[in-house]
């Protein structure tokens, strides 16, 4: 791959994935999946930065809610929207063609919109109780496990519909990328924390097998779903670990 063709690869993994202003006239989503784990990094690194500047100033449940909505602005509400999307068709019940439809409609239903709510909660409590116990270090690799998320999807996972954003990360030339960032992304979690990495590998691992079953392949929406569940459970795995 050329220079040229890189650099178009990581501005489209921002342009995408995070509110930063770069422009991507380039677009390459199947080359983009490579610099993912950058991505995480970023966040990772606000989260830093902010914590660092809110935690003198403010207790662990003002500075866990800050940095939360920080990160879930820059990320442009993409993932979290995903997951509300899922919820909703995870508890709409009916065949599988209905759930499909439901995750193209932009709409949120009550459900959705409640455990979506009870998520967030969730994820504040966690991330409150680790910056309390001084854990500081789950805010910047927080992130990380979301991409993580993301990767194990392309890689796991086949595309349920033929159309969509979501079947470019699905693509022979995304999978290809994405194994390796994948394992060389797992493998250096899992050096710093072996039994919450192991744990969110397999939840993600079963997480793809059921949305397989229940959707027949992962869309965006799911891909989005798998982000926030392993930041979410890597957060619960830390506290309780």
């Amino acid at each position: 791959m050329s220079l040229r063709t890189e650099l178009s690869a990581l501005r489209t993994a921002f342009s995408f994935f995070t509110r930063v202003p770069v422009k991507a006239p380039d677009f390459r989503p199947a080359e983009a999946v490579t610099y993912l784990p950058l991505v995480g990094v970023f966040l990772g690194g606000i989260n830093l930065l902010l914590w660092r500047f809110l935690s003198p100033r403010f207790g662990p449940d003002i500075t866990a809610f800050l940095i939360l909505l920080t990160q879930y602005f820059l990320a442009n509400y993409f993932h979290f929207d995903g997951m509300l999307d899922t919820l909703d068709a995870l508890f709409a019940g009916g065949p599988r063609e209905k759930r499909l439809r439901i995750l193209k409609t932009p709409e949120i239903g009550a459900l959705g919109l409640l455990f979506g709510v009870l998520f967030l909660l969730g994820e504040w409590l966690a991330l409150k109780e680790a910056l309390a116990a001084s854990l500081s270090v789950v805010v910047l690799v927080k992130p990380l496990f979301g991409r993580l998320g993301l990767l194990a999807g392309m890689v796991l996972g086949t595309p349920a519909k033929k159309e969509g954003l979501g079947v470019l990360f699905f693509s022979t030339g995304a999978k290809r990328r994405a194994l390796p960032v994948f394992l060389l992304l797992f493998f250096l979690l899992f050096w710093f924390f072996p039994g919450e990495s192991l744990g969110v590998l397999v939840f993600l691992w079963a997480l793809c097998l059921y949305f397989r079953r229940i959707f027949g392949g992962l869309t965006g929406d799911l891909l989005g779903a798998l982000n926030e569940m392993a930041e979410f459970l890597f957060l619960w795995a830390v506290i309780l670990y």
